[in-house]
């Protein structure tokens, strides 16, 4: 399972000719930017407030881009031979069901909080929030 993007990058195609892709799965590259807590309660208010506005302008203006890319290479897998199905939210929740991923989930979580690391759990609801706001549907 790769997201478009790297499989398209990779020529996965070429080893695995029937591909599934869903813009509901999608996310893109996700380019991350990270630093130590300490580091960050370190910088200006400045610094940190034109951080967050270049993460919100290259997030709004990536979409539209990332959404073009998504129709190209998946025209271009096609046109490679693959055999493209776009999923449809009905076959992603299905899918959803089929895997019990909250349930391997919280395994994970309580794995992590009995090796000591308390706050998995809250992380992980953060992370689930997260991922739910950015897949629902537009309204």
């Amino acid at each position: 399972m790769l997201n478009v993007d790297s499989g398209y990058a990779l020529n996965a195609q070429r080893f695995a000719p029937d591909v599934l892709v869903s813009r509901d799965l999608w996310l893109g590259h996700v380019y991350l930017l990270v630093m130590n807590k300490n580091t960050w309660d370190n910088l200006s208010r400045d610094d940190r407030a034109a951080i967050q506005r270049a993460a919100d302008v290259a997030y709004q203006s990536l979409g539209s881009v990332m959404d073009k890319s998504f129709t190209t290479q998946v025209a271009d897998l096609e046109k490679s031979g693959a055999t493209v199905r776009v999923l449809h939210s009905e076959d992603v929740a299905q899918w959803k069901a089929a895997t019990r991923y909250q349930e391997i989930q919280s395994e994970w979580v309580k794995e992590q909080e009995k090796n000591g690391l308390t706050e998995a759990g809250r992380v992980m609801k953060q992370v689930s929030s997260i991922l739910d706001e950015m897949m629902s549907p537009a309204p």
